[in-house]
């Protein structure tokens, strides 16, 4: 699958067009997720989306402090 053809799969089932190159790398995950896209292509949509300006969020993780049950 191509760049193109995502973005015409987002406007059918968003029906609404992609705000941005973010918001597409997004939609890719959900049908990967969701069986619609293979991981060769999931990682092809990918590759090229980063290319065009896409970045994957910054995950923060807190860390849990555990506490002793007295």
């Amino acid at each position: 699958m191509i760049v193109k053809m995502l973005i015409e799969k987002f406007i059918v089932e968003k029906n609404d067009k992609p705000g941005n190159v973010n918001q597409l790398m997004d939609f890719a995950l959900l049908c990967y997720l969701n069986n619609k896209l293979s991981i060769k292509q999931y990682h092809s949509l990918m590759r090229e989306l980063m290319v065009r300006g896409g970045s994957k969020p910054e995950y923060f993780f807190e860390e849990v402090q555990t506490e002793l049950i007295s």
